[in-house]
């Protein structure tokens, strides 16, 4: 199986559920810097979904991802996921 990490991956999903997307992970990362105001480390970002349709549009991403990525089933998913981690770690 090719697990090249560079790879793109297109993820076809409708509008609805992008915007959705959008607006709770904006309104996620404003919450994160308004309590954190000088933090640039890795901490602890909450996505807190309250209304059902950003808990669909959650679930949604979740199944399009789960469709998209053979990796997810692969015997060394554990290992993959660690060496995806650690390379988003070292990017900017």
């Amino acid at each position: 199986m090719d697990t090249s990490l560079d790879d793109k991956v297109p993820i076809d999903l409708p509008k609805s559920v992008c915007l959705a997307l959008f607006e709770l992970l904006t309104q996620s990362y404003e919450a994160w810097r308004k309590n954190n105001p000088n933090d640039s480390s890795a901490g602890t970002l909450f996505i807190e979904a309250r209304e059902f349709a950003q808990r669909k549009a959650l679930w949604r991403l979740e199944g399009a991802l789960e469709s998209t990525l053979p990796e997810i089933f692969s015997s060394n998913y554990s290992e993959l996921l660690s060496e995806a981690k650690q390379v988003l770690g070292t990017q900017l």
